[in-house]
């Protein structure tokens, strides 16, 4: 599916009173509630359970260093990911 400036990236709403900006992507708000959001309380929750755990063990992560080992995880397995399809493609022109 092409997607369009101003549409929902996972299912192409374009309505835009449906429509918000998520850190750079368009999110409808239906789709938005499907992605699990965790609560301030929850968040908090975390925070307090990283926070003894590393009071138990000093080289243990904060939640939110957690939080950004998960994202450089992400953004270099996506990275990979995209090169093999992009590279399959690519191959797919001469076979």
């Amino acid at each position: 599916m092409e997607k369009k400036a101003n549409q929902c990236f996972q299912c192409g709403e374009t309505e835009e009173s449906l429509l918000n900006n998520m850190f750079g992507y368009t999110i409808c708000d239906p789709c938005k509630t499907k992605l699990g959001l965790f609560q301030d309380k929850t968040i908090k929750k975390y925070v307090s359970l990283f926070d003894k755990s590393k009071e138990a063990d000093p080289d243990h992560l904060s939640y939110e260093g957690e939080v950004d080992f998960r994202l450089a995880y992400l953004e270099k397995d996506y990275i990979k990911k995209k090169i093999k399809l992009l590279h399959i493609k690519e191959r797919l022109k001469y076979i």
